[in-house]
């Protein structure tokens, strides 16, 4: 099949439209064109008229864009498929009639309920203008990318975040915020196939838990999975299914699922057995928190089992052999200072915890904001604004009852090729859904703020909300479910009156009343359990208290309100949570084992000045972020101003999109400031082989001959650089070319967690910190602060036994450390 692109594309469209091609001999490079060629060749036939419509006029504006706006595009319909359409101009298509053939051509979109300033709407996003590069010059790969099908990283900030993550200590946690788009995913792909720096790789063994927010994201992670890694389903636990849910729960036990994605509650629940077995027999290597912002936004209120994870955790680090605890790695695109502080409280008290963010601002989102409206004139305008979006389109909204009302209007209007997605939409569909997303079968999801998470679908067009989120940073969330090609995205915000007042109430978060929490926690104490050094177990499903009011009151709903309280409280450090008991607790109810740390939490002045500072503290952190929606709905500020205050501009690159400021006055664009490559900081003492090569300074040269060199050279290096991988120094900088078959040197890390730069000057090593080796090439010069001892970052250098010092001496007469042959050097590695 012919794969066109540019004019030639276009033109073998338009004979398709007229009926003088099948379009099934050709493909398009533009995904709007070869959007419609598949929707007008689809069999059986599932887009109407007016999804046609849409996508042709999609199609239309974008070849205008590529001819410079110079010449309209101008196309003959006579399809069959556009016989019963007359609403053209419902969807910006003007007709006319000559010598009896149908002519269309597009009609700018400046709706007179937007400030447009003479611009049109649409015409940015459906121009697939390229706004941010992926895989460019300087991100060269790490030779394990090939277990996950891949030579190059998406980023800089993606190989930051890949290298961090693997140099992650048993028993540490990480936490890592990555653009949207620019691939967590590969983070858990990579743990999976080729694991973490000196740790043993056993084959087929060991189990990496990715916690995931909906069924959704655990489905299409596996799908991903599936095809990436090369690992058989099921892979994700999914409520109803206890077929394959009793397979996942065996499998992991046993130490052999592999890769596993599952919601908190199930994790907390069902499998927290098989996990605990896992982690007994040191099988376990890593927990995932994919999407982790949602332990501080949604752990506080209606699913407290985001934060009951970290007394999980704690569990199955305890229950772990030494030296084999798993990892807990934290995912987000986004992270507040609230989200992080949560995050570090509950997973991090006590053992290693960094955090690396690689954030940059999202350049695809061309922002527009309607003035408030009425609910009536809400509709038309949604209506309006989905005749002429470019597809693929996600509504948003906040309720489920306005996801149903959306869905059967846009059924009403003649849309077909549409689904909603909800909180309470059933298991099978929404693996369904999200399968007809990934694929493009869908040109509109309905959706609440749920959908979407995760999912990495690359050519969203538009996102609209006929909502006010309630918070910015949820918003912003959801406006990166478009563009993450890296193509120009549409974003149309069309806010109500009402839309603040459920704003707020969501906002307002659920956090209990101190007075409350000591009385919820004073009941639960006293009638503990006690194990013994500070530690208990509290009854969390047993009534709040001793009162008349509280005598029947049981339920899911008291129990999260019981979390909620200890939650809190583990935040203000006056407990810590350890997760189920072990073994579990005879007596009737669900326990939770907790450890006392101060020991007056039964002290109400204590709580005032511990706990209520904490609530205090996300209270106002989302009151803040509420705030910041309200100024960015202004339409008086650059969006990319209003991110940087949310997420602070010291922890991420700015990259302005467009908005109302810069299309009126471009020259008042923000300068781009980019994040950067930021490096891994984890400092663990040296592995004593590594430290045993050193001398005190931790300085070592090690030289050869070129001109000598047996042919088993190679191969031995290979070995050697494999034993030191297994002791923890897991880096290479090579400068200038080499005598070595590196192809042949490095074929081991292509199933290891082994990092490799290309450098010709030291100073630019953005490698984790912690001891390296340099492989110095013939002829490259060193700096005098190249050879100074580093105790943060020592190194071992490999160069020709010629090599020049910075003074011009041999380097091996004046380097002032210890000096081995490449020989030696192979035979103590070997020892």
């Amino acid at each position: 099949m012919d794969e066109l692109d540019g004019h030639d594309a276009f033109a073998n469209l338009v004979r398709l439209l007229d009926g003088a091609d099948d379009g099934t001999a050709w493909r398009a490079r533009s995904p709007s064109v070869e959007r419609l060629r598949i929707a007008l060749t689809e069999v059986p036939q599932r887009a109407s008229s007016l999804d046609l419509a849409v996508l042709l006029r999609q199609a239309m504006s974008r070849e205008h864009t590529r001819r410079e706006a110079a010449v309209l595009p101008v196309a003959r319909v006579s399809h069959a498929r556009f016989s019963d359409f007359s609403d053209w101009s419902k969807v910006g298509l003007s007709v006319t009639t000559v010598g009896g053939k149908r002519l269309l051509s597009i009609e700018p979109w400046r709706p007179v309920w937007l400030s447009t300033d003479g611009k049109e709407v649409d015409s940015f996003a459906a121009s697939e203008t390229i706004r941010r590069e992926f895989n460019s010059v300087g991100c060269e790969g790490d030779p394990f990318l090939v277990s996950v099908g891949r030579t190059t990283y998406r980023s800089r900030g993606q190989r930051a975040a890949v290298r961090a993550a693997l140099s992650t200590p048993a028993g540490g946690s990480l936490v890592v915020a990555l653009p949207t788009g620019e691939g967590k995913s590969m983070i858990f792909q990579l743990i999976h196939t080729v694991g973490f720096v000196g740790a043993d790789q056993m084959e087929n063994k060991g189990v990496t838990l990715v916690i995931v927010p909906t069924v959704a994201l655990g489905v299409n992670h596996e799908h991903e999975a599936v095809e990436v890694c090369g690992l058989a389903r099921p892979l994700a636990f999914q409520g109803g299914n206890d077929e394959k849910n009793a397979v996942i729960a065996e499998r992991i036990a046993s130490g052999t699922q592999g890769l596993c994605f599952a919601s908190p509650e199930a994790a907390c629940g069902r499998l927290r057995d098989p996990l605990r077995r896992a982690a007994e027999a040191g099988l376990l290597r890593a927990l995932v928190i994919d999407e982790a912002h949602l332990v501080d936004q949604w752990g506080t209120g209606f699913r407290t089992e985001f934060q009951e994870l970290s007394g999980l955790r704690r569990e199955l680090l305890g229950a772990a052999p030494s030296g084999q605890a798993m990892r807990t790695i934290m995912l987000s695109a986004t992270l507040t200072d609230s989200s992080l502080e949560t995050l570090r409280a509950l997973f991090g008290a006590e053992s290693d915890f960094e955090s690396l963010a690689a954030v940059q601002l999202r350049p695809e989102p061309d922002y527009w904001i309607a003035p408030v409206a009425s609910e009536a004139a809400r509709t038309d305008q949604v209506m309006e604004a989905l005749h002429h979006a470019p597809r693929p389109a996600v509504l948003y909204v906040t309720e489920v009852a306005a996801a149903n009302a959306w869905h059967a209007r846009l059924a009403a209007a003649g849309f077909r090729r549409i689904r909603k997605l909800h909180g309470k939409t059933a298991r099978a569909e929404r693996e369904e859904i999200v399968g007809e997303w990934r694929t493009g079968s869908i040109d509109i999801v309905v959706g609440t703020s749920a959908f979407g998470l995760g999912i990495d679908y690359p050519y969203a067009r538009s996102i609209i909300h006929a909502c006010i989120p309630e918070t910015l940073d949820r918003f912003y969330q959801e406006v990166g479910r478009g563009g993450r090609d890296g193509r120009a995205a549409m974003s149309l915000i069309i806010p109500t009156a009402k839309d603040f007042t459920i704003a707020k109430k969501i906002n307002a978060q659920q956090v209990i009343s101190i007075d409350r929490g000591f009385e919820r926690w004073s009941t639960l104490f006293a009638r503990k359990i006690r194990f013994g050094k500070g530690r208990i177990a509290v009854r969390i499903d047993g009534r709040p208290g001793a009162g008349e009011r509280d005598i029947d009151m049981f339920g899911e709903t008291n129990t999260d309100w019981n979390l909620r309280t200890v939650a809190l409280m583990a935040r203000a450090g006056l407990v810590r949570l350890l997760g189920s008991p072990y073994p579990r607790i005879a007596e009737e109810g669900d326990w939770l084992e907790v450890e006392i740390i101060d020991d007056h939490h039964l002290d109400k002045a204590v709580w005032l000045k511990r706990v209520e500072p904490v609530r205090r503290i996300g209270w106002l952190a989302s009151i803040r972020n509420l705030d910041l929606m309200r100024k960015f709905l202004s339409d008086a500020h650059c969006p990319a101003s209003i991110l940087e205050e949310l997420y602070g501009n010291d922890k991420v690159g700015r990259t302005c999109g467009r908005c109302s400021i810069c299309r009126l006055y471009p020259d008042r664009r923000l300068a781009t400031r980019p994040v950067g490559e930021p490096r891994a900081s984890w400092i663990k003492p040296l592995d004593p082989l590594v430290a045993d090569l050193f001398d005190k300074d931790l300085r070592l040269l090690v030289t050869y001959d070129p001109t000598t060199l047996p042919r088993t050279a190679s191969r031995r290096l290979g070995e050697t650089f494999l034993r030191l991988q297994q002791a923890r120094l897991a880096k290479l900088i090579q400068m200038g070319a080499q005598p070595f078959d590196m192809t042949r040197v490095l074929k081991f890390a292509e199933k290891s967690a082994f990092f490799v730069s290309d450098l010709n000057s030291l100073a630019l090593s953005r490698l984790p910190k912690g001891p390296e080796l340099v492989l110095v090439g013939a002829g490259q010069t060193l700096e005098t602060q190249n050879l100074n001892p580093r105790q943060d970052n020592p190194r071992i250098f490999i160069a020709p036994e010629e090599q020049l010092a910075p003074d011009g001496r041999r380097l091996r007469d004046v380097f002032g450390g210890r000096v081995l042959t490449l020989d030696e050097f192979n035979a103590r590695v070997a020892q």
